[in-house]
Order: C-alpha cells, then sequence, then structure tokens
C-alpha cells in the first residue's frame, strides 16, 4: 500500500509576500528615476539639434549658448551655472560640454546618484 503524497502548487503566502514587496520596489524606483532619463533625452535631443541650425558653423559662442538655453527652457530643463560650458576650442570650432547628475533620495538614509555626460561638437559641412 502507498500513500499518495500531496504536492503544492504555487507561491506560499510568504513567497507571495516576498513578490508583493520585491514588485512594489521596483515600481517605486521606476516612478522616480524614469523622469530624470526622460530630462537627459531630452538634453540629448537638443544638443542634437544644434546640427539643424542654419550656420551653426560660423555661430560664435554666444548665439549657440542662446540655441542651447532655448532648448533646454522649451523642454523645462534646468542645469546649474557649472554643468554645461559652452566653448571655442583651438581649432576655431565650438564645443558644447554638459556633465551633470542628479540625486535622488529613495528611501531612509538610501539616496541614488545619477551622472550625465554629454559632448557636441560644430560638425564641418
Amino acid at each position: 500500500m502507498t500513500v499518495a503524497k500531496s504536492r503544492q502548487k504555487g507561491l506560499s503566502t510568504l513567497g507571495w509576500l516576498v513578490a508583493i514587496l520585491v514588485g512594489g520596489f521596483m515600481i517605486m524606483l521606476t516612478f522616480k528615476v524614469a523622469p530624470i532619463y526622460l530630462d537627459d533625452y531630452a538634453v540629448s535631443k537638443v544638443l542634437n539639434s544644434l546640427d539643424t541650425k542654419p550656420g551653426v558653423e560660423e555661430a560664435g559662442v554666444p548665439q549657440v549658448r542662446e540655441w542651447l538655453n532655448k532648448g533646454l527652457l522649451t523642454n523645462r530643463i534646468k542645469l546649474a551655472k557649472g554643468e554645461s560650458k559652452v566653448l571655442r576650442d583651438k581649432g576655431k570650432a565650438v564645443t558644447v560640454d554638459i556633465n551633470y547628475e542628479r540625486r535622488l533620495h529613495l528611501m531612509y538614509n538610501i539616496d541614488l546618484v545619477l551622472t550625465f555626460e554629454h559632448n557636441w561638437k560644430v560638425k564641418s559641412q
């Protein structure tokens, strides 16, 4: 005579609790980090749009800075004073360097630091 063993199927209560907690944490992290990455995507689009400006090859530093600031303002992106630099390099080409970081408070004493770096140089045609 053999007795059939019952087999458990699915997750236990503790398993469901852990799955819900992990899923909730991932959703919270996504909702907090996604806007920062969307802003960074907009910064890169603004830099790429500088290539399509008429007369960009002859434009000076003030003109490129104005185009950059207008693009950032349109996308509601605020960069601190030292986070973006518009310079004329030795080859007489205008370059834009944007380096910034965003700090995000996750929970308790846990913070997340995201760093971004973008470089643009006028393309000779």
